[in-house]
């Protein structure tokens, strides 16, 4: 994007996994319960468990302390992350003593797929880059790791957690780079793995660093480049070793690639001057060409929900956010009533772990991010906005626990 964003989600303490809760359940009362993941079918009994709350434009579910969107905020007057907890639909600042101050601007972030870490990047425009970490703790509360010392040095733009949680993908803001650093699970704390040396596509003018994402899958990392194109690297999980692949050019040097997302199928989105290019990256993450369709105005964000049936785009110039339902073959559709009117020039987009809302970021004096629910068709509605600094609204990045 050309406002640097992640694009693009415990513990000290004891937090229930869905999954556990889902076996623990199948072993106590196996002849009760029939509805557990796909292997059984519940026979419709009262003592059957009620299906998962989903909200929507009209269900809200009842909190339950565990679906937070941090939003960072790297004006000279906030300097700090503020935390939301969504499980009530609304923006209200409630997780636990935030906002968090902090003495850096923070330019990028990152949450573990376990939702136990959070790192951030503080602005290499600002002083030297560096890379620090937070727990994240009850009411989603964070604690700085290694006694506030950072993890790392780095200037990073973006950065990337493999859905394992075993890697860190940092996007170097400096240098067409992209440094993997192994994570600690018990501790937060970082090892330096492997360098992946970005090359722009061929014939491109372009050689700016500006998004990074990993597949669902974990079978590719992509970056986007702007003019410079897209960059994908083949990922082996157990060892982090990167394999380059073919760059990707744009259709012209007018035309640049400035974030990315990837759906569980390994189709990837890109958010592009022309509209959101469509790439298929099924066989060894080599992406290739599918579709570009219209979207609004300066198309700089992109978010697919979890399920993979909607893809949204954040239209900077003209405020707007695109959605798309995604068919067979990534063939898409555009919902009905889209684009939707979004905070002033949109930034970052994030779906939170519900895949029941869009947050968006924007920057003007009121407004800084705006929470969006998501229907069963696809289509947005605002459920509120809030301002993000103590000033004016300077949204840098927005990341949202799994």
């Amino acid at each position: 994007m050309e406002s640097p964003t992640v694009p693009a989600p415990r513990r000290s303490i004891f937090r229930p996994n869905p999954a556990h809760l889902c076996a623990l359940a199948l072993l106590s009362a196996i002849t009760l319960l029939s509805g557990c993941g796909s292997f059984f079918v519940c026979e419709g009994k009262t003592s059957c468990p009620a299906a998962p709350c989903v909200p929507s434009s009209t269900v809200t579910c009842p909190a339950t302390g565990t679906d937070f969107a941090y939003v960072a905020n790297p004006s000279a007057s906030a300097n700090n992350v503020n935390g939301y907890n969504l499980d009530n639909g609304n923006l209200t600042t409630n997780a636990t003593s935030a906002p968090f101050s902090f003495g850096y601007q923070p330019i990028a972030m990152a949450v573990t797929p376990a939702n136990t870490f959070l790192y951030t990047a503080s602005n290499p425009g600002i002083s030297t880059g560096y890379l620090y970490g937070y727990s994240i703790e009850t009411g989603g509360a964070l604690n700085i790791l290694s006694s506030g010392m950072p993890l790392i040095t780095e200037s990073a733009v973006s950065l990337a957690v493999s859905p394992d949680g075993q890697w860190l993908f940092v996007l170097d803001a400096n240098s067409l780079t992209l440094s993997e650093y192994s994570i600690n699970t018990s501790t937060g704390a970082l090892t330096f793995n492997t360098t992946g040396a970005i090359t722009p596509g061929a014939g491109t003018t372009g050689n700016a660093s500006l998004d990074v994402t990993v597949a669902p899958s974990g079978d590719y990392v992509a970056v986007a480049l702007g003019t410079g194109g897209l960059q994908t690297f083949t990922l082996d999980t157990s060892t982090g070793a990167l394999t380059p692949q073919n760059p990707v050019a744009p259709a012209t040097t007018q035309i640049g690639i400035y974030a990315v997302a990837i759906d569980a199928n390994n189709y990837l989105y890109a958010a592009a001057t022309n509209g959101l290019a469509v790439f298929s990256a099924t066989t060894a993450g080599v992406p290739t060409a599918l579709k570009t369709y219209t979207a609004g105005n300066g198309p700089r964000s992109v978010a697919v929900n979890t399920a993979s049936t909607f893809v949204y785009v954040g239209n900077k110039t003209d405020s707007t956010i695109s959605g798309f339902s995604i068919g067979t073959n990534a063939v898409l559709t555009a919902i009905s009533g889209s684009p939707f009117t979004g905070p002033t020039s949109i930034g970052a987009l994030a779906i939170d772990n519900t895949s029941g809302y869009l947050i968006t970021s924007g920057y003007n004096t009121s407004t800084g991010i705006e929470l969006f629910a998501i229907g069963t068709t696809g289509a947005l509605t605002s459920s509120g906005s809030a301002g993000s600094g103590t000033n004016a609204a300077v949204v840098s990045a927005i990341a949202t626990t799994h």
